[in-house]
């Protein structure tokens, strides 16, 4: 079996257009290259099967897939940088019975980035960062192989390299704690890509917490089953959806932020929240049942008459027989708002009926249509179950009163400057939330990821990763 190898590298040839949805990457795995030392870059490649840290003043780069193996742990320390290589689109993958334990700081955040140079840098330069654990899934036999094109350093052991699922809840695939994940995000084929962070099996002994995924070129974040609880999430200018849940997802998620900007969007319909319960929309168990709270998703819309890219649709769109709950979140800036879809697979909006699919205490503001359900029958039912659940509908995004969220990169809009998500005083979001049923979260009295006076993405996070010298 091959070993990881660390090599020094130094002149990196900068090639390969970005992929996207239309560009397949080649998967075939990527040997040990053998280089001289120069600039102290140290590059990932193969198998890692026994534990190794790395050092925080080396930088790092991903060569082809790099696979955590069962057994072994691979340490990161705050403030490392580790680069996707874009000609191979370099990968880590964290194997079922493997770990990470990449804790950053507030003040020293891990980061993984393009290997592009500051200016050049954007969506889909590398692949990501896939987790693999033994927590359940509805697929067939109760594992299943996670979506992305990747290749075994082994094929005769494909279920030991990428396959997902089992039955232990409480698995633990380690610690991401104030980490970074930049231009991730790439196309095998059509629907068969990898994400800023995919996690596949994830179990709620592992710890995900404040994770930014800076313009991921397919979904920032995406949950196929699993029961991993997460907090603190920040997806910034994703290319497709930002919160993806399938595949029996069932843990809980409190405090993310979802920035959009007009001009960046996937032809494959670009949303907030998108949730099945698999593929097909079946009734296969674990069903999924994800909950979120106090999420705020600021779309691309300022005005309900701005012009955004034509691709973007729902700002959540339960579907497939899915079980998703939004709960004290504020929604903004969409085409349309909640969109309950039953056109294919068993209805979703049966489980709205029956209590298990939950949407209260939310804001949808500045959305021309804020509610939409396919089935014509069921649309004055939605209406009646929103009004009565505590949500709220506004005519305008300045009328939630954000502090100043219409501030971007100036790599994708004119308006640059760091943005602030924060409450001004009176703001219809700063009370009113909820939480009766819903103690596995911290209870706040606001709605949204924030208050009128702590900014939890202050130090660690960036809105300008384009142009950062690494």
């Amino acid at each position: 079996m091959k070993k990881l190898v660390l090599l020094s590298f130094g002149a990196i040839a900068m090639f390969m257009a970005s992929c996207d949805k239309k560009n397949p990457i080649d998967p075939t795995p990527v040997d040990p290259i053998d280089t001289t030392t120069q600039n102290g870059v140290v590059i990932l490649s193969g198998d890692i099967t026994s534990n190794m840290t790395l050092l925080a003043d080396k930088k790092y780069l991903l060569k082809g897939f790099v696979y955590v193996k069962s057994g072994a742990t691979l340490t990161i320390p705050a403030g490392t940088i580790i680069k996707g290589d874009k000609a191979t689109k370099g990968t880590l993958i964290i194997t079922r019975g493997g770990k990470i334990d990449a804790q950053g700081t507030v003040d020293k955040p891990i980061i993984f980035t393009s290997n592009q140079e500051a200016g050049a840098r954007r969506e889909a330069d590398w692949g990501g960062l896939i987790i693999l654990g033994k927590a359940p899934t509805n697929q067939t036999g109760g594992e299943a192989k996670i979506e992305g094109g990747l290749v075994p350093t082994d094929a005769a052991a494909e279920k030991d390299y990428i396959w997902y699922g089992g039955t232990d809840a409480a698995d633990n695939s380690g610690t991401l704690k104030y980490v970074r994940i930049e231009f991730a995000g790439i196309a095998y084929t059509p629907d068969n890509e990898i994400n800023g962070l995919t996690m596949g099996g994830v179990g709620n002994g592992t710890t995900i917490s404040y994770v930014q995924i800076y313009r991921s070129g397919d979904d920032a974040f995406e949950w196929f089953g699993g029961t991993v609880n997460c907090d603190h999430l920040v997806a910034t200018y994703t290319w497709d959806d930002d919160f993806d849940t399938d595949n029996g997802y069932s843990g809980h998620v409190q405090f993310g932020l979802v920035h959009r900007v007009a001009t960046i969007a996937d032809q494959s319909k670009s949303e907030g929240f998108e949730s099945d319960n698999d593929a097909n929309g079946s009734t296969n168990s674990p069903k999924t049942s994800g909950i979120f709270s106090n999420v705020t998703l600021v779309g691309p819309m300022q005005l309900p008459n701005s012009g955004i890219n034509a691709n973007y649709q729902w700002a959540a769109q339960i579907r497939r027989n899915s079980s998703l709950s939004i709960h004290n979140s504020i929604i903004t800036g969409f085409p349309i708002g909640l969109y309950i879809d039953d056109t294919k697979g068993t209805a979703a909006s049966a489980n709205m009926t029956a209590g298990t699919l939950q949407f209260t205490n939310n804001i949808i503001a500045g959305c021309p249509t804020p509610l939409k359900a396919s089935d014509a029958t069921y649309t004055a039912a939605l209406t009646t179950y929103v009004t009565a659940n505590g949500n709220t509908i506004i005519d305008s995004v300045s009328k939630v009163m954000f502090a100043d969220p219409f501030k971007f990169s100036p790599n994708v809009a004119a308006t640059a400057g760091r943005p602030s998500f924060l409450l001004n005083s009176g703001s219809p979001a700063a009370t009113g939330a909820d939480f009766t049923g819903l103690g596995m979260f911290q209870a706040v009295t606001y709605k949204g990821a924030f208050d009128g006076t702590t900014d939890w993405t202050a130090s660690w996070t960036t809105w300008n990763a384009e142009n950062t010298a690494y």
